[in-house]
């Protein structure tokens, strides 16, 4: 065999190896771009559509997320299977509630309040040394600050809401309704401190279950003449 042969040889093997990197980069590009699609497609999946809107597995995933760190930052599990599913639910059913509250807002025309998200961001922020402390608060329960000010805007938002169709004034608490709840406290520990000390922590609880409940019902309200279709299994 030549020497001309053979350098000739070595060029076409060359030029071939040459295209196979060709092509073996092309497939990569091809497959990152599928991958890349099929994700956003994930993102962009509904777990639930309200009225028409889509609540997307990315909204869902997020609200997951924050909602597990911050179980687990109370020192208790997120992973079980029944701490999951316990998850699963309350994410949904939030989400649910929230859509429909900012769908009613948005018929009566209520805007966010900047000055007032504004000034509740500055206020968390401020109880913190520097931003770095902030920012580290906010990733242990599920937030960086552009999440957590959507969280802010949206809060605003259905407070707004609910101020003008739920009247949360009417939750009291009676002193019957104190001493009952402070005697059950106190059968399940032996550590609670007097009720002289703790009366209004308990009063406060009380009114807010009943404001709780108050929205509930409201909301309840709201999914009656709604269309729901829940997806996420």
């Amino acid at each position: 065999m030549s020497e001309e042969t053979t350098g000739g040889e070595q060029v076409a093997v060359k030029r071939r190896s040459g295209g196979i990197r060709f092509v073996v980069i092309i497939l990569i590009i091809v497959v990152i771009a599928l991958l890349g699609f099929y994700f956003m497609k994930q993102a962009d999946g509904a777990v639930a559509i309200v009225n028409s809107e889509k609540i997307t597995q990315g909204e869902y995933d997020l609200r997951y997320a924050q909602l597990a760190a911050s179980i687990v930052s109370q020192g208790r599990s997120a992973t079980t299977t029944e701490m999951q599913t316990a998850i699963k639910q309350q994410v949904v059913d939030t989400l649910i509630s929230e859509t429909l509250i900012l769908q009613a807002a948005r018929k009566e025309g209520i805007k966010q309040n900047n000055e007032e998200i504004d000034a509740l961001f500055s206020q968390n922020k401020t109880q913190f040394g520097d931003t770095a402390a902030f920012e580290k608060a906010l990733k242990d329960q599920g937030f960086s600050q552009k999440t957590f000010k959507d969280a802010l805007v949206r809060n605003n938002i259905v407070q707004q809401y609910l101020s003008k169709h739920v009247d949360l004034t009417s939750a009291k608490a009676t002193d019957a309704e104190i001493r009952s709840f402070y005697d059950q406290a106190a059968l399940e520990s032996s550590n609670v401190p007097p009720l002289s000390e703790v009366r209004t922590q308990v009063e406060n609880q009380i009114i807010q279950q009943k404001q709780q409940l108050l929205i509930s019902n409201y909301v309840n309200l709201l999914r009656a003449s709604s269309t729901i279709e829940t997806l996420i299994k």
